[in-house]
């Protein structure tokens, strides 16, 4: 077996340990000798009588630490070579040639013989004719045979050949290696103890059947859908092989479960609503058929709501749920109000390549006034909504990014007062660049609409603010009427470059940015606003903090001080 170990030398005479001196070799035989002939085993008390025996014992690690490496004629010298009040062994090294690998076989026969796993190490066993000789890689290809019948359910595996075969003279190696996997194990029936779910609403987390082909993937597998299913707090999986019958294992898993409602108030500040208070009530399972509920309150001096959502598991507890919701929300900014109802229900599904997709239908009744004109409309809105996002650390990302993109409308045949079609876009990227990183947003949206002031104020466009262009206040950039106050558009064009850099390796950090856009009716009167400027921030216990002083040429105000804080995906 090769080991790597540097013992220090400078000292050894301090703590009574006498040391090894190597003159000759690389610097890994030098290591792989040390460690093999560790100077711990010997103290200073030498006895010129047993210097002999030191020698000799000394001699045979060396050369295992060779053979170890592929050197199999090693010419050494060594010698005890004494101090005033200690001694120390000295080595001559010359390694002589290394041995070369001249074949490799290896073979499973018995029912594993067409196994993935098997064939895959058969035909890449890592060691190929002409390679040096290590020790250590016929190790790692042993071990990797053994493993692969434990994880495939080769219980009864047995290695009928494990050989090495070396001819120091020659300095060439065979490697042979051949293993009589015997039968494959199948999956027994699973025992899971618990008592707030139906069993048969369970077992549909089970990602494999009783009878199925014994895998260790498929037991993490189980693992992961039990811990992942929101249910249970604790979750620990184990085969009990030696209970087998008839190549069955049974396999038991062990759970705690979560309790059943949590309960969480937030407080939180921008600049863009003021502070906010948050009250939130998760029901994790409100029946033994595995649904659940949540309801939260939302105040701020800008924006509050109300909700509540219901979600009911489908086929694939994990990837697919039915979302039946009701929310209320008003919004009272300079210029600006908004009272919307809405109810309505979606299938939300995660796809194996990441991506979420949302086929959603909602009624929506609001009240707006914008720009001193009052309204009310009653929509019927079908959408489709997709999503994906991806990070490196969840509050505070150095790689991650997010994509979302949402389409809806409304026809007035249809239950609705007003006929429009609308796509909307977001996407942020985070790549870490340096020290610090880079931070990319894009913000964007298109409406097909006869006539903007029909919309209600909830699906128009506006700019400005924190997460918008920096430098404006919250929904102070868009078209305007008459009067000169911002009235939201049919469409949103806004971008983002950001980058921060730590101040050493504290919590602190500071930021520089430009941000670009603006709301508007066509793309005729497209008129780019910038703000720019720079930003301290905190990586605090609770999250991320921002705070930004940005100028933007084209604001009424010099400077606007702009603070956020949150996840920044």
């Amino acid at each position: 077996m090769l080991l790597s170990l540097s013992l220090g030398s400078g000292a050894a005479d301090a703590q009574g340990i006498p040391e090894l001196r190597i003159d000759g070799g690389t610097t890994e035989q030098r290591d792989n000798i040390r460690a093999f002939l560790p100077m711990t085993r010997y103290s200073c008390e030498l006895p010129e009588f047993r210097e002999r025996g030191v020698i000799r014992d000394a001699g045979d690690r060396v050369r295992q630490a060779l053979r170890a490496l592929g050197h199999y004629q090693p010419q050494l010298e060594l010698i005890v070579a004494r101090t005033e009040e200690c001694w120390n062994l000295e080595l001559q090294l010359d390694p002589g040639p290394v041995a070369r690998i001249a074949a490799v076989d290896v073979q499973v026969t018995g029912e594993g013989a067409e196994d993935p796993a098997f064939v895959a190490i058969a035909t890449a066993p890592g060691i190929a004719v002409g390679d040096r000789l290590r020790h250590d890689h016929y190790d790692r290809l042993r071990s990797r045979l053994i493993r692969a019948a434990a994880d495939r359910g080769y219980f009864d595996a047995e290695l009928t050949t494990s050989q090495l075969r070396v001819d120091p003279e020659a300095n060439v190696a065979q490697v042979v290696l051949h293993m009589d996997s015997g039968p494959r194990y199948r999956f027994g029936p699973i025992t899971l103890e618990q008592d707030i779910l139906r069993p048969e609403f369970v077992e549909r987390l089970y990602p494999f059947e009783t009878g199925a082909p014994y895998s260790s993937g498929q037991l993490i597998a189980l693992q992961r859908n039990l811990s992942d299913s929101g249910y249970f707090e604790s979750v620990r999986v184990r085969p009990r092989v030696d209970d087998a019958v008839d190549r069955e294992v049974p396999i038991t898993a062990e759970v705690g479960t979560r309790k059943r409602t949590a309960y969480e108030a937030r407080l939180g500040f921008s600049t863009d609503t003021g502070p906010r208070l948050g009250l939130a009530m998760d029901r994790r399972y409100a029946n033994r058929r595995g649904h659940r509920y949540h309801a939260e309150l939302e105040a701020s001096t800008k924006r509050s709501g109300i909700g509540f959502n219901y979600d009911i598991p489908l086929r694939d507890p994990l990837r697919e749920h039915l979302s039946l919701f009701a929310t209320y929300r008003t919004e009272d900014t300079a210029g600006t109000r908004s009272d919307r109802a809405q109810i309505g229900a979606s299938r939300v599904r995660q796809h194996a390549s990441g991506w979420q997709t949302t086929e959603g239908i909602r009624y929506e009744y609001e009240e707006f006034t914008v720009g001193g004109v009052s309204d009310t409309t009653q929509m019927l809105l079908p959408s489709y909504r997709v999503n994906r996002s991806e990070s490196d650390d969840p509050l505070f990302p150095r790689n991650g990014y997010r994509v979302e993109l949402l389409g809806q409308g409304a026809h007035e045949s249809l239950a609705s007062s007003i006929s429009f079609l609308q796509a909307r876009g977001s996407a942020k990227y985070i790549r870490g660049l340096g020290a610090g990183r880079m931070i990319l947003r894009g913000d964007a949206g298109l409406t097909y609409s006869d006539d903007v002031q029909e919309m209600p104020k909830s699906l128009r466009f506006f700019a400005g603010g924190d997460t918008s262009v920096r430098g404006f206040g919250f929904q102070k950039l868009g078209p305007q009427d008459d009067e000169g106050r911002i009235i939201g558009g049919r469409h949103l064009l806004v971008g983002s470059v950001e980058y921060d850099h730590p101040f050493g390796d504290g919590p602190w950090g500071g930021a520089v940015f430009l941000d670009a856009g603006n709301a508007f009716d066509s793309f005729d009167d497209y008129d780019l606003k910038l703000g720019f400027g720079a930003g301290v921030r905190w990586r605090s216990p609770v999250g991320p903090i921002r705070v930004d002083l940005a100028h933007a040429p084209d604001s009424p105000d010099s400077f606007r001080i702009h603070f956020t804080m949150g996840p920044d995906l």
